[in-house]
């Protein structure tokens, strides 16, 4: 079994245990939107052959994307790029499959794309062409092929696309392996076809949404084909309506009863989201959540995220489901949080495990922090708040559950680690004063978001840079706030236009800030009530260019600082030297530091960097003098924005990639 995601690659099942296997952990940063899985197809007569249909995004900023090949199972990869771009991480992705391999001739693909039409491939993925004859270019939602239109080893005759589309024609077939296509009347208005399967009886079996999903959508239904005789039959489980808008989306068929269907809502808010299965065929529907129980002992974090109990909720986005065609009682499912699994399908109570051993999507939105004392490691991440970890990395009681919502930062005071602060997305400005083990909400601010937070190192300061806002600073614990003067004017967290603050590790209520706009670092001086520029002639970025940081040196002295750039790597070595630019670094991305090697004083410096040429994860024990790599090529997980070490055990690093939630590393 295999899964794709949206910005995280493929990942194969390991049936023995259970677990995820990554397989394009391979990918570096020029390469990352390829971890984008618009699609995902197997050869059905030979399991050893993957194809994905990689691409992230479809504006004209976006990567072209690319055919990955494995005759392998995914250890191995071959790449074609193509000319167009696919959205694995836009609108749409749960439709499909768009990609097929002919199940009666391997060497033939057919690729639907987001904005250009259809592709094929007659030599197994290695070229591809537009097909000429396809009637549209609008994006496709699948591409289905019926086995039973050919024989072995002769190309099958009979194709179906659907079209996402909500009006004109939303459904073709060809009859001539694709070279000529027909509209099939008849399909239901004002709806576009999200996912397809043939149930091996002459009947194809279709989910419908009034939007590509997996949000906006507010209409749905299911609809079965009698191919033969193009009749309609309306099989929805329950309708939406005006005070309960949603759609549908997942869809199974058991590969040994056709009258075996189980399909998902969609966009469902108000009640919830639900699977609905039939054993007769569409003819009547049961709703699985009512009989069904959920639990998650080795992930104790859904808990937390589904506010408070997995009772009576079956996830959000549900937008793929698959019946094991080897044994019609397993079954798995998709939310936006990770897979339920089952193998109590037929039974009167359907029991479901969270099923993500080795399935790491987090998104760091900011530094890690591995403080001097307490727990080990503080994350922020996307979606799913972050965590602090103790010393087995055990974040079960650590996890950030009030609020859940993404997180923008989190720091620590390196001389005080009980002091710790998070921003979320939501507002929200948390406190701790027991190293995270418990919150408290600072005074509240109106603004876009609650952008990122600094604690000076003794904690007795706290800069808040709210998104959108002055920078603001307080010295009682967040009970109330004043604004800072001289910090540059920033944007929302994500405009473009932000600039973080950062607390010097040593010297107590010392902060700074780097302005990439003019290429300066300020600095205040007085708990962040004022700041004035301390360095210019820095590297200049582009709005764009959100990928930077600058760091303090903890153990050190005040002012020793790391900036690294897409242009390059700086130090400045405490207060009164300049800045110097690290010889043969072409672009950092990430900087923190680790204990110290054996004889050395300065602590180890890690880097997420271009050095000579070659992307990578390295270390230095002599403040940047030399570097070694310290990952291989087969361990790029698309770039690392985020690394640090630990400042209490040698060698000892963490990573925070593009996705890959935190991978931690011991040098041997």
């Amino acid at each position: 079994m295999y899964i794709r995601t949206d910005v995280g690659g493929v990942y194969r099942r390991n049936p023995g245990s259970s677990t995820w296997v990554p397989l394009n952990d391979d990918l570096n940063r020029d390469d990352n939107q390829l971890e984008g899985a618009a699609s995902l197809a197997i050869d059905p007569n030979d399991s050893q052959k993957l194809y994905v249909a990689a691409g992230m995004y479809l504006p004209s900023w976006g990567r072209n994307a690319a055919i990955l090949r494995s005759s392998d199972r995914g250890a191995t990869w071959s790449r074609t790029e193509l000319p167009i771009r696919l959205g694995g991480n836009s609108d749409g992705r749960g439709t499909g499959e768009r990609l097929q391999v002919d199940p009666n001739k391997g060497s033939i693909l057919f690729l639907g794309t987001n904005e250009n039409g259809l592709y094929k491939s007659t030599d197994g993925g290695v070229s591809w062409s537009q097909v000429p004859g396809f009637p549209t270019s609008a994006g496709a939602t699948f591409v289905m092929f019926d086995k039973s239109s050919s024989s072995a080893g002769t190309a099958t005759r009979t194709l179906y696309v659907g079209i996402a589309a909500t009006s004109g024609e939303t459904l073709y077939r060809s009859t001539d392996g694709g070279t000529t296509w027909a509209p099939v009347p008849g399909g239901p208005a004002g709806l576009m076809p999200v996912q397809g399967a043939l149930d091996g009886t002459g009947r194809l079996v279709m989910t419908y949404a009034n939007s590509l999903g997996p949000n906006n959508i507010t209409a749905g239904a299911v609809y079965k084909l009698v191919t033969a005789t193009t009749t309609w039959n309306n099989i929805t489980p329950v309708a939406p309506s005006g005070s309960l808008p949603f759609g549908y989306s997942g869809l199974a068929v058991d590969a040994h009863n056709p009258n075996t269907i189980v399909v998902s809502t969609i966009d469902r808010w108000s009640t919830g989201d639900d699977l609905y299965k039939s054993t007769d065929g569409g003819a009547t529907w049961t709703g699985l959540n009512a009989i069904s129980t959920h639990a998650a002992p080795a992930n104790p974090w859904v808990g937390a995220y589904s506010g408070g109990s997995l009772a009576g909720k079956m996830g959000h986005w549900i937008s793929d489901i698959d019946i094991d065609p080897f044994n019609s009682n397993n079954i798995m499912y998709n939310t936006g949080y990770g897979l339920w699994e089952s193998n109590t399908l037929g039974s009167a109570t359907v029991a479901w495990l969270f099923n993500v051993n080795g399935i790491e999507e987090t998104v760091f939105d900011a530094p890690l922090v591995s403080p001097s004392t307490g727990a080990h490691l503080f994350t922020a991440l996307g979606d799913v708040a972050g965590a602090r970890y103790d010393t087995n990395f055990n974040s079960i009681s650590g996890y950030y559950s009030n609020p859940d919502s993404t997180h923008y930062s989190v720091d620590v005071a390196e001389l005080n680690t009980n002091v710790v602060a998070r921003t979320t997305a939501t507002n929200a400005l948390m406190l701790s004063s027991d190293n995270g083990i418990t919150w408290r909400q600072a005074a509240a601010i109106t603004g876009f978001d609650a952008g990122r937070v600094a604690v000076s190192a003794a904690g007795t300061a706290l800069l808040w840079v709210p998104g959108g806002m002055p920078a603001l600073y307080s010295t009682n614990g967040g009970a109330s706030w004043a604004a800072s003067t001289g910090y540059p004017v920033t944007g929302a967290v994500h405009s473009g236009r932000f600039f973080n603050p950062v607390a010097d590790k040593v010297a107590n209520g010392y902060f700074y800030t780097y302005d990439f706009s003019a290429g300066k670092i300020l600095e205040s001086a007085n708990n962040g009530q004022s700041f004035a520029p301390i360095h210019s002639g820095l590297d200049v970025l582009p709005a764009w260019s959100s990928q930077h940081q600058l760091a303090s040196v903890p153990g050190s002295v005040r002012r020793d600082l790391w900036l690294a750039t897409p242009n390059g790597l700086w130090h400045i070595n405490g207060a009164g030297a300049a800045p110097v630019k690290i010889a043969n670094v072409q672009s950092a991305y990430g900087v923190g530091f680790g204990m110290a090697g054996v004889g050395k004083t300065y602590p180890a410096v890690y880097v997420s960097a271009k050095i000579n040429d070659v992307f990578g994860v390295y270390q230095s024990l002599d403040a940047g003098a030399t570097w070694t790599r310290i990952n291989d090529d087969k361990h790029q997980w698309g770039g690392v924005n985020y690394v640090t070490g630990d400042m209490r055990v040698f060698g000892r690093v963490y990573v925070g990639a593009a996705r890959g939630g935190v991978i931690v590393g011991d040098l041997q």
